[in-house]
Parts: C-alpha cells; sequence; structure tokens
C-alpha cells in the first residue's frame, strides 16, 4: 500500500499542476469572454445608435415642415441597410411612418431595439421618437467566431499540460525507484543506490543518501559501543542513586529510609533512637553551619564507639536524630546498659567553636520488640522527655501507645465535632447567699458525641491544648454564649485561660462579639488562675479595656494550690471563685476554713465578691454562708443544664412570690 503511494507521487504533482494551471486559465478566459461578449454587444448597439442620431435631424426636419413624403423617402433608404430590420417614426404615440424589411419577421427574436428621441429643429422640444430595429446577425457571427477560438486555445493547452505531465512524470521516475530501494532498508546492510551519475538532482539525491548510508553505517558500529558504554554508566549511577537515597547526605550514615528496610526485613533485632536535647538552641545561637559541624563530628563519635561491635548499626534519620540497630536482639537488660553508657558517653563530649565549648545532651527512646520499632521508639522517647528522663525502652504493660492512640481518637473526635456543630455551652446557676435568687450563670463547654452523649471538659482540654485545638473551642463557646443571651437580660460567665488572653486573634474574637450580640453589661470573664497569670501586664490591660466596654471579670479557681494575694492587688478584678479543693471539705477541714475566711476578709477589703465553687451539700452550704461567702455554685443547688434559663426565669418568678 505504501509502495503504491511512493510510485503515484510523481501523477499526483502532475494531475496537482494541471488542474490549478487549467482552473486559472478557464477562470481567465470565462472573465475574458464575459468582457468580450460586452464589447461585442456594445459595439453593435452604438452602430445602431450612430445611424438614429444621424438621421433624427433629417426626419425631424421633414415632420416640422410636414414632408411626410420626405420622411417616407428616408426610411426606405434606411430599410436597405441589411442590418435593419424595421423603423418606426413616432408623433406622441402615433405612428406615422413605419417601413418593414423583407427579413423582419425571421430574425425579429434576434435583434437590438434603439428608441431615439427626435426634438424640433433648433430646439430641445420633442416632437415624437425614432424606433430601429437592427439584427443581431453581426453580432452572433462575432461570438460564434470567438467561441471557436476559445475551444481550440483550450484543446492545446489541455494538450500542451498533458505532454508537460509526462515529462516530468518521467524525470521523476527515478525518484519512485529509490523510494522503493529505500522500503527495505537495513542501517547493518549496505546497498546499492542508482542514478549516482545522473547530473541532475535526482543524482544529488542518490550522491547525499550513499554518503548518508556511509554514516549510518558508522554511526552503527560507534552507537554498538556507546550502548555497551551506557550500560555501563547506568549501572554505575543506578548504584550511586541507591547509596543517595539510603544515605542520610550530612554525615554519610546510613538514613531513615535504610532503617525502615532493615526492620522490615529483620524479626530479631531491638532498636534504640537517639535524639539531641534542644538541639534549635545550638542552630540559633551559633548558626547552621557549627550545627552541622556538630551533627558530622557527633556522627564520627558514634562510629568510633560503635564500629567494632558487628551488631549494632548505626544510622542517621534525621537532623539531630540518630539511631542504633541491633541485628540480634540482646537482653532488656544490655539494651538498657547500652543506652545509660551512651547517655554518659555523650555528657562527657565537649564539641569546641572557636573559643566556646559546646556540650549537649541526649534522650533515648528503644524498642526490644522489632514489630512496629521505629513508632515504638518514637513513642517511648517522647514518654521519656515528658517524664524528663534520659532514657526509656518501649514497654507493652505501660498502655503509652495505648494513650497516645485515645489521644489521637480525641483529636479526631474534637475536629469532627467542631466540623458538625456539636460544641456546646451547658449553664449553672450562681446564687446569692442572702436573697438565695439565682444572679447569673457559669457557660461550661460540653462534646456531645455520635451516641449524643454529653463529653465533659476535662476529658478532652488538655488535649485540645496539646493539638492547638483549644483556641477555636474558646471561640465556640464566645459566639455561642454571646448569642444566646442576645436577647435575655441575665448575666452570665464565660472561662478564658491566660493563653486566651495572650492571644490578640481571641481577644479581637471576644470584643467583636460582645459588640455584635450587644452583652457588654452581662458577660463576666473568669480568669483561670493558672501558668501564666504572673504576667500581670498583659492581663491587666486585657480586664481593662474588658471594664472600659462594661465588662467584669473574675478570678476562676483561687486557692488552688499556689494562689497569691499579689494577683488580688494587681488585677482589677471584680469576683474571685474559691477553689473547689477548699470548698468540698469545708464543713471538716480546719485548715481549708482558715484558708476561706481569710480570703473572704481579703477580698471584702478590696470590696471584691468571692464565689464558692463546689457546693455538693447542705452543711458545706451552711459553713459557706457562715464565712459569709457572697455567691455560691454546686450541685447540690443546680446541676449544669443546655437550656437552663427557662428554669432560671420560673425560680426567679416563684422567688418574687415567695417574697411578697
Amino acid at each position: 500500500m505504501k509502495n503504491n503511494k511512493v510510485k503515484s507521487l510523481s501523477s499526483k504533482i502532475i494531475l496537482s499542476i494541471v488542474l490549478v494551471s487549467l482552473l486559472i486559465i478557464t477562470t481567465i478566459l470565462t472573465i475574458f469572454e464575459k468582457i468580450n461578449k460586452e464589447a461585442f454587444y456594445n459595439i453593435e448597439t452604438e452602430k445602431v445608435h450612430i445611424i438614429a442620431k444621424t438621421i433624427e435631424p433629417l426626419i425631424a426636419l421633414n415632420i416640422y415642415l410636414g414632408l411626410d413624403d420626405k420622411i417616407n423617402q428616408l426610411t426606405t433608404q434606411l430599410i436597405k441597410n441589411p442590418n435593419i430590420l424595421a423603423v418606426k417614426v413616432l408623433i406622441g404615440n402615433t405612428v406615422i411612418n413605419e417601413v418593414k424589411s423583407k427579413e423582419y419577421e425571421n430574425n425579429l427574436e434576434d435583434s437590438f431595439i434603439v428608441k431615439d428621441t427626435i426634438f424640433e429643429p433648433n430646439s430641445k422640444k420633442e416632437m415624437g421618437f425614432l424606433i430601429l430595429i437592427y439584427s443581431s446577425k453581426n453580432y452572433q457571427e462575432l461570438l460564434h467566431k470567438y467561441t471557436l477560438f476559445i475551444t481550440a486555445l483550450l484543446i492545446f493547452l489541455g494538450v500542451l499540460f498533458l505532454v508537460l505531465g509526462l515529462y516530468i512524470k518521467r524525470l521523476l521516475s527515478p525518484l519512485g525507484e529509490i523510494a522503493t530501494l529505500l522500503k527495505n532498508y537495513s542501517p547493518d546492510k549496505e546497498m546499492e543506490i542508482p542514478f549516482i551519475k545522473s547530473n541532475n538532482e535526482i543524482g544529488l539525491i542518490s550522491g547525499a543518501l550513499t554518503n548518508m548510508q556511509e554514516s549510518i553505517l558508522k554511526y552503527s558500529k560507534q552507537q554498538q559501543n556507546i550502548n555497551n558504554y551506557l550500560e555501563e554508566e547506568v549501572s554505575k549511577k543506578t548504584a550511586e542513586l541507591v547509596k543517595q537515597l539510603y544515605t542520610n547526605a550530612l554525615t554519610g550514615l546510613p538514613n531513615r529510609l535504610s532503617l525502615l528496610n532493615k526492620i522490615k526485613n529483620d524479626d530479631k533485632g531491638a532498636l534504640l533512637i537517639i535524639n539531641i536535647d534542644d538541639f534549635k538552641e545550638i542552630n540559633d545561637f551559633y548558626g547552621h553551619e557549627v550545627g552541622d559541624g556538630i551533627l558530622i563530628e557527633f556522627s564520627l563519635r558514634l562510629q568510633k564507639m560503635y564500629n567494632q561491635n558487628q551488631n549494632i548499626l548505626l544510622k542517621h534519620l534525621s537532623g539531630d536524630e540518630f539511631a542504633l540497630f541491633f541485628i540480634q536482639k540482646p537482653s532488656m537488660e544490655e539494651l538498657m546498659q547500652i543506652a545509660k553508657k551512651l547517655v554518659n558517653a555523650v555528657e562527657k563530649m565537649i564539641f569546641f567553636h572557636e573559643n566556646n565549648e559546646v556540650s549537649i545532651r541526649i534522650t533515648i527512646g528503644g524498642s526490644y520488640q522489632i514489630k512496629g520499632a521505629l513508632e515504638k521508639a518514637d513513642i517511648a522517647l517522647k514518654s521519656a522527655k515528658k517524664k524528663r528522663k534520659s532514657y526509656l525502652i518501649y514497654d507493652e504493660k505501660s498502655n503509652v501507645e495505648k494513650l497516645y492512640k485515645e489521644n489521637m481518637e480525641w483529636v479526631r473526635k474534637l475536629k469532627k465535632a467542631m466540623e458538625q456543630d456539636k460544641i456546646v455551652p451547658y449553664f449553672q446557676a450562681i446564687f446569692d447567699n442572702q436573697s438565695n435568687k439565682i444572679v447569673s450563670c457559669e457557660c461550661l463547654i460540653r462534646l456531645i458525641d455520635d451516641e449524643d452523649n454529653v463529653i465533659v471538659p476535662y476529658k478532652f482540654l488538655s488535649i485540645a491544648k496539646k493539638s492547638r485545638l483549644y483556641s477555636k473551642l474558646t471561640k465556640i463557646m464566645i459566639e455561642k454564649s454571646c448569642r444566646y443571651f442576645e436577647h435575655l437580660d441575665f448575666d452570665f460567665s464565660v472561662n478564658l485561660s491566660v493563653e486566651d488572653i495572650l492571644d490578640l486573634e481571641t481577644v479581637d474574637y471576644i470584643k467583636y462579639n460582645i459588640k455584635k450580640y450587644n452583652v457588654s453589661n452581662h458577660i463576666i470573664f473568669e480568669i483561670l488562675e493558672s501558668e501564666g497569670i504572673e504576667n500581670y501586664q498583659e492581663v491587666s490591660t486585657f480586664i481593662d479595656e474588658m471594664k472600659t466596654l462594661g465588662c467584669r471579670t473574675a478570678i476562676d479557681d483561687f486557692g488552688s494550690g499556689y494562689s497569691n494575694f499579689e494577683h488580688l492587688l494587681k488585677l482589677n478584678v471584680d469576683y474571685i471563685k474559691i477553689d473547689g479543693t477548699l470548698i468540698k471539705n469545708l464543713d471538716t477541714d480546719k485548715n481549708a476554713q482558715v484558708v476561706v475566711e481569710t480570703i473572704v476578709e481579703f477580698a471584702r477589703k478590696l470590696n471584691i465578691a468571692t464565689i464558692a465553687e463546689f457546693v455538693h451539700s447542705e452543711a458545706v452550704l451552711k459553713k459557706v454562708k457562715e464565712f459569709r461567702v457572697d455567691r455560691t455554685q454546686g450541685f447540690f443547688l443546680s446541676e449544669p443544664q443546655r437550656q437552663i434559663l427557662l428554669e432560671l426565669h420560673d425560680k426567679k418568678t416563684r422567688q418574687n412570690s415567695m417574697d411578697v
């Protein structure tokens, strides 16, 4: 099929040339024919107009003089012209003279009719019309001759192009032979190309193909050598890439991927992960270049320590983290002894930068089980850092992994609850101890799980802080609490940590919602007395800003173990909530009674109202009132509820009725 296409190439070229040329010529001749026909027609009609213009003055004079015989003579003379078929002379619409030739009837269809106006002598006044019917015989003869000429020209050109095409095809026929020969070409087989001696373009093509064939044969031999060379180079590069893939670029030690492969293919080993404590501080203080130098020197010292031990493989996992992989599992006692010796050895290491001595410390996490060794050793490492131990071996019985998974599950639950709008406020009433009336309520965070169980905050708040979800929970509580009390004339309190107060974005969000829901005169911020409250300047600034807006503040959990009365002096608060650890045994604990009495008296002198939390019995409530605590909150009086305000208003109404 392809060969036929090659062979017909010359025919296609010829046919294309002939067709295009004939199309152009035919178009040109058609245009010329139309122009010539129009020209012939104009020539004949112009003849008739000339005759009419010549005879019109004589006829006008004879009409003007009333010489009808003269008019008849003129028309009779005109009719003698073999091309004039008829002559009419009209005055108005009346024919005064009409003469027809013998050929009139036979040639009437092929004729020209010319109508010329007759004017009075020496005037532009119309007298009548002169109508000449002129034969188109001459016109038809001219057209016939022209058509014969065009036909003969087209035949001549057609023959000329046919001969030219055959000649071109003959010239191009060698290309077909060369194409057929090239179809079976093989780079490894030399062939003889014809027409190489022809003194034309075909000869040049044949010569070029011959030279190309010689170059290809030469290249083919070279390519075989190159292929062999490339195979060797690819093998070398592959080995280099494999080495790079499994090697740490800084220290040249096997990397994390190398360790993972080793763990995957081993079922007898053990693992220790070595982490340099606070290495970021070295990078920040001395610069990364110095830090990299210490890592390199540290890796060399580790290699010197363990190169002689064929059972231990040293790995550089990343940055400040290394690993010791034990091919054969040592005893647990031996593994712990190796970890302890390494910690002691590193503590004695000194690294030098210019004139400065740099010391490092390490924490080690280990796994005695090879299955999941890296994850378990990492859990042990984090647990060691948390417990401030220098080393720790993962213990299946310690439930560290279970706790880790539980924490991750709580993070998932928190995120899902926030996405599904299942973080909600519950409300617990706060009572005035003199009137026994409900004066406000505290908004307490709750999580509603997939089974609609209400989850209390102690199960998820600490995890929320670790996973950086705490500020989102604060914002949810602020917005929902403010929205709930927007149209209710009632005081409510919301818990804030010092972390919230120090977060400018959270503070801006609080201000925005206070103004949006217009609750500044009802909201009370309970600031948890925890680590960070000694940031008096920031906390005091927040309290002052809130007071400017009309809000009130309280110190929550006051007396929770490290309370400082200085807080009350430096922070301009409206309430203090005495911690439940002091209140829960207030009826029996003499020490708690002394502390509570001191707090109340001190607060009263500063004009700060006091609130007792976790009041769980009538005996405790009685003591709270005895020590003149202003307000009370606890399960004994009211538990947290989802829709407590309805009950609150009912209670207030009943109490007012009883007072009356």
